[in-house]
């Protein structure tokens, strides 16, 4: 009995296949337009910023795709607010006044069409504070949790790994930092090693440490002796190879989970160290410090001195948090 082939037979692709095509022709079709309409913006906006043009068409086709759900034909909340405040931070600034200039006649000024989020009592313009300090709260949460993860996740593999004594001191380690609350241990550290940029990534990073090293020793745990990993060790690959190459990526999705959630927690850390003046030194723009800034004018009716910047945190962590959720179920 012979079998025909469906092109043979004259008939259409498989609906998979079409799908697929109808899948990249959208995702091709979402990236022309984003692009071309940034493109006119950008021209009409001002003709002389060349380099912004360039910069943010380049960003546009890279994220484009991430931002369209051709599957499903809508557009991804959550990433495109992500990106969003990604972008913002990047170039909003070049748009911005100066976060810190000073101007005693227009203290404590309201919303307008000139001063959108109005005025501190210092007569800084609140918009441009909060747009930059979306460049330090992102850049600190983004680099305190690729650091934690970067020494979180192969300690915690190579617990499971290598077993023994060493998955028991590792795993008592990481016990005794958990037995502390995660911002008691940040508050203690930076009273007494002091605050500044860099090490309050570091401290944020290492009471976070044990997170990924638990997390990822109990993803790791039933691979460890699977098929896979027992072919690699008869071929005579290396420990480290066999731990990178063929165990770490199985788990990088539950990583991946927890590293949008740990930019969260990290945010968190850093504006509730700022609320209480071991953050971030002032007048550096940072959203916990804009808090604390304004909260005691609430009393006065003077709202926006500190609800801007608390908005800013809420939606950047609301958002982080919905992109764990997406992440984890793989949609």
């Amino acid at each position: 009995m012979s079998v025909v082939s469906p092109r043979a037979s004259g008939s259409s692709a498989p609906v998979g296949r079409r799908r697929l095509i109808d899948s990249a022709r959208s995702s091709r079709l979402v990236v022309a337009v984003a692009t071309a309409v940034i493109l006119v913006v950008a021209l009409v906006w001002d003709p002389d910023w060349r380099a912004l043009r360039v910069v943010v068409s380049v960003l546009a086709i890279l994220v484009a795709p991430a931002v369209w759900d051709s599957q499903r034909r809508v557009i991804r909340p959550a990433v495109a607010v992500m990106l969003a405040l990604i972008l913002m931070a990047l170039i909003g600034p070049l748009f911005t006044r100066d976060p810190l200039m000073l101007s005693v006649g227009e203290s404590l000024t309201g919303p307008s069409g000139d001063l959108w989020f109005g005025t501190d009592q210092f007569g800084r313009d609140i918009f441009a504070r909060v747009i930059h300090g979306a460049r330090l709260d992102l850049g600190v949460g983004f680099s305190a949790a690729a650091l934690a993860v970067i020494v979180g996740m192969p300690l915690g593999a190579l617990a499971v790994f290598r077993g023994g004594l060493f998955d028991s001191v590792l795993l008592r380690i990481s016990e005794a930092f958990q037995s502390f609350p995660t911002l008691l241990l940040a508050l203690g550290i930076v009273a007494a090693v002091g605050p500044s940029i860099p090490i309050l990534i570091f401290i944020i990073a290492i009471v976070n440490v044990p997170v990924y090293l638990r997390l990822t020793r109990s993803a790791v745990a039933p691979i460890v002796n699977a098929d896979f990993v027992l072919a690699a060790r008869c071929a005579g690959q290396r420990e480290l190879t066999i731990l990178f190459r063929h165990i770490l990526p199985n788990v990088r999705q539950v990583v991946l989970a927890q590293f949008s959630v740990n930019v969260a927690w990290a945010i968190q850390i850093l504006a509730a160290l700022s609320f209480v003046g071991l953050g971030v030194p002032v007048p550096t723009p940072e959203w916990g410090a804009m808090v604390r800034e304004g909260y005691e004018q609430l009393v006065y009716g003077r709202w926006w001195v500190s609800v801007f910047p608390g908005v800013a945190i809420l939606t950047t962590i609301l958002t982080l948090n919905q992109l764990s959720d997406r992440v984890r179920h793989g949609t």
